[in-house]
């Protein structure tokens, strides 16, 4: 037997193998879970994203001065767009692209587009739309969605209103419901 292992020889015993399989199992076993809170989270970031914007769009709109047609119109000030939404109706776990755009003049209006796949159903709501809107909430901008396919909506939702001064005073932050369910 002796013959067979010479003195410069090296390998692995079948215990060191086993040894490094179980803790190769072990970080898989913590690492996984991990990995997919981590994914569900990342698809949060898409509503906080995309919700961002409408507010700072809905904002700018606001504060635009719009003179009517014709050398005898006014100029529209304070103007919040219609409600629109929920945009698109449905969205399924293979996330679609779709042309806002061409939906409403709502999303042209707030120049809202999403060409990229995404998981979340968007919403613009207007307490008062139309223009000279002060002392009234004004909107709302509303993301839902089904991150995995159990039935259960994710809701993100920031609000705003025109405040006496024509001012736009949003909600202190996003308002949020089963963020990743």
């Amino acid at each position: 037997m002796r013959k067979w292992l010479k003195k410069g020889d090296k390998g692995f015993t079948l215990i060191e193998l086993m040894i490094v399989v179980a803790i190769l199992g072990i970080l898989a076993a913590v690492a996984i879970p991990a990995f997919v809170k981590y994914m569900r989270r990342s698809k949060t970031s898409e509503a906080e994203d995309k919700l961002a914007y409408m507010f700072r769009a809905a904002t700018t709109y606001y504060t635009q001065e719009r003179p009517a047609r014709g050398t005898g119109g006014g100029i529209a000030v304070q103007c919040i767009p219609a409600g629109a939404g929920p945009d698109p109706g449905a969205v399924t776990q293979d996330r679609q692209t779709y042309d806002f755009p061409g939906a409403s003049t709502t999303w042209l209006q707030l120049d809202f587009q999403i060409g990229d796949p995404f998981y979340y159903q968007y919403q613009f709501d207007s307490g008062v739309g139309g223009c000279g809107v002060t002392g009234a909430a004004a909107f709302t901008a509303r993301a839902q969605g089904d991150l995995d396919g159990d039935g259960m909506l994710s809701l993100f939702e920031r609000a705003a209103l025109a405040n006496a001064n024509a001012e736009i005073e949003g909600s202190k932050g996003l308002y949020i419901e089963s963020e990743t369910e």
